[in-house]
């Protein structure tokens, strides 16, 4: 899971990207990378504000670039990628994973071709240079319709901008007008942050060519099959952004509610697990009437502890502070959007303890994560997900809570389809993958 953008005719596109990244950043932090006019690029290890900086900056109208979180490749390998290819160079950058990427690389090299890193992005450059054409943009739309999933990305070439997604739509695209020309990015808040106009979601199976002189050209490449990963409404995205014109705010806090509404779980007041949990758990106190209140303060100079490579409990203990005055003495109910592996939960569980707590009680607005997500969020190995080893009695004597509650596959379901987004992607949660 990642975070990609691209500018195409628009004043210090190196900027501009900057901006666009920068809003990004929650889907990615361990490196940074642009490519601009020219195929001149920029890359490194760390936040954007580190690695983009003023003194690197490159002159340029045109360019795209690339937060990363790893989930494929060795991690010093850093988007975008560049290559010379007999159809012009070509720069990329990808959001999600693509599921038979081991086989097609190694069809491609024997067929002679040779790669220059390990990761599956690089799939993408190969089947543009080997598609049976010579025109560059029906070389792309060739590759594409190769590669089921997932990918949502953004290429650079000698003449143009595209953009595109699976035919799934696995994962998100928008483009918007500014200035003269456009900006893409993979939420609809960063567009909206930097004032961009017209705003339009890129649809499945459908890649869009940004030219100079020319409105943007729209062309379907495959059919399209919606099954959007909802797990970017639960945790991933901003709580700003909207998918499917259904802002991720308003589905958290349905979800919040739906999970009320299943279990009518009581405390004397509800504390968000931040960030992620805090729409959840709002929902879930207007439906109960339990006053919601701030229990743990997040450190928001620390990276989001689910997209951290190691050391994550640490990253707990630094990143959340518990309001001792707030918890102590009460019956607790902490809501948040799910739990992975547990580690982290368990560890929030034993401080708010700590705090001399009455009781202890965790609510969690999504169902249990049972499957491997192969599309792009670090869940790739069944074995580390809890609730795939273990049943609810079990969970909740591993997080310690005095009582666990999830919201269930049917009611989950049930909101995204009250909210009006259909075709969603809930294999990590009933193993019902789309490929």
């Amino acid at each position: 899971m990642c975070g990609i953008a691209g500018v195409w005719n628009v004043d210090e596109a190196y900027n501009v990207i900057h901006d666009v990244l920068l809003t990004l950043q929650h889907r990615g932090q361990q490196s940074a990378g642009v490519v601009v006019n020219g195929f001149k690029s920029v890359k490194g290890e760390g936040l954007v504000e580190n690695v983009l900086t003023s003194e690197r900056y490159i002159p340029g109208t045109k360019g795209i670039g690339h937060v990363r979180y790893s989930t494929y490749g060795s991690l010093d390998e850093i988007q975008p990628i560049t290559a010379h290819t007999l159809k012009g160079r070509i720069s990329v950058a990808h959001n999600g994973n693509i599921v038979d990427a081991d086989e097609k690389r190694r069809f491609i090299m024997e067929s002679g071709g040779i790669f220059a890193t390990t990761l599956d992005t690089e799939i993408i450059i190969h089947y543009f240079s080997i598609a049976p054409y010579a025109n560059p943009r029906e070389s792309l739309q060739w590759a594409l319709s190769r590669i089921k999933a997932a990918y949502s990305i953004v290429v650079l070439h000698d003449t143009f901008l595209a953009a595109a997604r699976d035919s799934f739509g696995i994962r998100p695209l928008f483009y918007g007008k500014f200035q003269e020309g456009y900006i893409v990015a993979s939420e609809d808040v960063a567009l909206r942050v930097l004032g961009c106009e017209e705003i339009t979601e890129i649809e499945p199976g459908t890649v869009v060519f940004f030219t100079d002189n020319k409105p943007p050209e729209i062309v379907r490449f495959a059919k399209r099959d919606d099954r959007f990963c909802s797990f970017e409404f639960v945790y991933f995205a901003r709580p700003d952004s909207n998918f499917y014109g259904v802002n991720v705010h308003e589905v958290r806090k349905a979800l919040g509610r739906k999970l009320y509404e299943e279990h009518k779980l009581q405390a004397d007041i509800v504390v968000p697990v931040l960030d992620s949990g805090f729409s959840g758990a709002l929902g879930y106190s207007q439906a109960s009437g339990i006053p919601i209140e701030y229990g743990l303060i997040r450190n928001h100079y620390i990276g989001r502890s689910f997209i951290m490579p190691k050391n994550r409990q640490d990253i707990v203990r630094r990143k959340l502070a518990v309001l001792n005055a707030v918890l102590e003495g009460k019956e607790v109910l902490l809501i948040d959007d799910s739990i992975v592996r547990g580690t982290t939960m368990k560890l929030i569980v034993e401080m708010v303890k700590e705090a001399g707590v009455k009781k202890v009680y965790v609510g969690i607005h999504s169902p249990p994560v049972v499957g491997p997500c192969n599309y792009g969020i670090d869940t790739s190995r069944r074995s580390e997900l809890i609730a795939s080893q273990n049943d609810l009695e079990k969970l909740q004597e591993y997080v310690g809570a005095d009582k666990l509650v999830y919201l269930s596959v049917e009611g989950y379901r049930e909101v995204f389809e009250s909210c009006g987004v259909r075709g969603i992607c809930m294999g990590c949660f009933d193993l019902n993958y789309p490929v």
